[in-house]
């Protein structure tokens, strides 16, 4: 619901750009076109709105943020081996199994709540207007008569046969209709409040309805009360659904009028004029309404009696359709982090083996003398860090661990020991501009001090670091922290040590809220992980169902990394001869729920 709302939103503001540049043009748009075009453009619009999704380029022209929710960009993060090494390659073996996991009950977060009450307000707005018109219908009917006049049937008849009209549609008179209409999508029937019409004004108002009949305007009409509803809290979206609504009607009327003189014209406003009776009830959104409201009259009759030929609004159309295209591409709405916020290598720490979760073309090297040096864009791009560690010490001993690296072409950062012979705080290193230049920071924190260390980015202010260190055998206490200012300062926000405490393997997160903790195996037969969805302020062990056939092997999982909702959870698998490969859990909405892929295997 969460992952939903985000796409909506995100359609919303962007698209509601648009729209605002089209009311202000509106006026200007009717003088020179015809309403053929402005009706399909606002049609385009009301379907951009309904469709969720959006595309994405590296980089957004315009991000807005929002309340952190569980939708996140790929994350990255390393290991401090002087060589970054990729896995060994490995065969995939089809296996048919998936099984999804529940997850656990945790408070809801704010984007949370805020996707609850929209969600609420759609179902509510459009059973509104849905019940509304079935009650406006059933009324209708209930106090309506086929029409009596046969010469009136007649009339009717033939209007129908001449326009290729099927002869099926039903024409009834109730005294419940304020004023000639079309309602029903199925079945569509024409309601009269009455047949007391000359031959001139029969003729022009069952023309208008059967035009609505033939362009499926009804359709239409639902489509606006759909998108209506999905975005009941954008002004500009009411503002379009009321301008779409004047565009049907006066393309309409265009039709009915079209190569016809001047006479013929103002005869049709007449009609229009003489057929007002009573006000339109609440509940016509879903029906063709030979009438409108004031101001929509007004604009009509105008429309109507308007002699001067209109341009072709063929090149505007096109225009609209791709500046819809360049907003879906240019503009993203977030939770909390950008979306355009490219990935970074993943790296995990296998009991010492290098191994890598993700890798997206950035890595780190270390020479000879101890400088570590960062290569973006797959060597494209190079640049030296100003740490410098100790080569006479051994690798496990220099102040770094396979975590400590999150390499991004817009996010890089380094956590450290400077003094691996103390219990020291940590430091660390960040960089906005791929390795240009660098700055320091020391984490001022009690638990901040260790050597297992894992840090990483969700956007390029929110961020997270974990620091753990040994207690004894096969145990291990880590403590997380998080960023919101880019790296600048570090706040402890929890940890699972009461509840598990053991050395880690793999760590991640998918937005601020929600992120995993993955544990060395020990005795357990499933993988051990733990998850948060508060920012670490509570932790609970993450069920993992796996085929029956990896139940003998250990299985140590490793970082997890996100791609907007999609994510993936690589478990390593090990049996008596070493290493078999790897598995994948895999999530469609940002690590709220994880089942098992047997596509993305990767096994000798």
């Amino acid at each position: 619901m969460t992952s939903l709302f985000s796409d909506y939103l995100n359609i919303s503001v962007t698209t509601s750009l648009l729209i605002v540049i089209l009311l202000f043009l509106t006026p200007l748009l009717r003088k020179h076109y015809s309403a053929k075009w402005t009706y399909w453009i606002w049609m385009v619009l009301a379907i951009r709105l309904l469709l969720p999704f959006h595309f994405s380029f590296d980089k957004s022209l315009i991000d807005i943020p929002l309340p952190s929710n569980p939708i996140m960009n790929p994350t990255a993060q390393g290991m401090s081996q002087v060589n970054t090494q990729v896995e060994n390659p490995l065969a995939a073996q089809p296996i048919q199994v998936q099984t999804a996991v529940e997850p656990a009950v945790h408070a809801p977060s704010l984007f949370y709540i805020l996707a609850t009450i929209w969600l609420i307000g759609a179902v509510l707005f459009f059973a509104y207007h849905v019940a509304g018109y079935y009650t406006f219908r059933k009324q209708a009917l209930r106090w309506s008569r086929p029409i009596e006049s046969k010469l009136i049937a007649a009339r009717i008849r033939n209007m129908m046969l001449e326009m290729g009209v099927p002869l099926s549609i039903p024409v009834l008179t109730s005294e419940k209709v304020p004023n000639p209409m079309l309602v029903g999508f199925r079945k569509p029937l024409l309601l009269l409040p009455h047949e007391q019409y000359s031959e001139e004004e029969l003729t022009f108002i069952i023309k208008h309805e059967l035009v609505h009949y033939q362009r499926h305007d009804i359709l239409y009409k639902l489509l606006l009360v759909t998108v209506h509803a999905l975005h009941w809290f954008n002004p500009f979206v009411w503002l379009l659904v009321r301008e779409a609504s004047r565009e049907i009607e006066l393309y309409c009327d265009d039709t009915v009028v079209f190569k016809q003189s001047l006479a013929y014209r103002k005869k049709y406003c007449e009609v229009i004029l003489s057929v007002m009776q009573k006000p339109s009830p609440r509940f016509l959104a879903l029906s063709t309404n030979f009438l409108g409201g004031k101001h929509t009259m007004k604009q009509r009759f105008k429309s109507i009696l308007s002699m001067k030929k209109k341009r072709s609004g063929l090149m505007l159309f096109c225009a609209v359709v791709l500046s819809l295209g360049v907003l879906a591409a240019c503009a993203n709405v977030t939770s909390g982090n950008s979306a355009a916020f490219k990935p970074g290598t993943i790296y995990s720490n296998l009991v010492g083996d290098q191994v890598v979760s993700y890798d997206a073309g950035n890595s780190y090297s270390i020479d000879k003398e101890g400088h570590v040096s960062i290569s973006y864009r797959n060597g494209k791009v190079t640049a030296k860090t100003p740490l410098q560690l100790d080569m006479a010490r051994e690798s496990f001993d220099r102040g770094l661990s396979e975590g400590s690296f999150f390499i991004s072409e817009d996010k890089t950062a380094i956590v450290y020991n400077p003094d691996p012979d103390k219990f020291a705080p940590v430091h660390v290193l960040i960089s906005d501009n791929m390795g240009k230049t660098w700055n320091e920071t020391v984490v001022q924190n009690e638990d901040a001090k260790g050597d297992e260390l894992f840090i990483g980015f969700t956007s390029e202010k929110e961020g997270w670091m974990v620091v753990g260190h040994g207690c004894g055998v096969a145990c291990a206490e880590n403590f997380v922290f998080q960023t919101s200012d880019g790296g600048k300062t570090w706040i402890e926000t929890g940890n699972p040590n009461d509840q598990y405490s053991e050395h880690l393997t793999g760590v991640g997160f998918s937005n601020p809220d929600t992120g995993f903790l993955g544990y060395r195996y020990f005795t357990a037969p499933d993988p051990i992980i733990y998850w948060t969805k508060d920012r670490g302020k509570t932790w609970d062990r993450l069920p993992v169902s796996l085929p029956e056939k990896f139940e003998n092997y250990s299985k140590n999982p490793l970082s997890p990394f996100f791609n907007g909702k999609e994510g993936r959870f690589p478990i390593s698998l090990s049996g008596d001869n070493g290493i078999i490969g790897t598995i994948y859990l895999s999530s469609k909405d940002g690590g709220l729920t994880w089942a098992y892929d047997a596509s993305l295997d990767k096994l000798k």
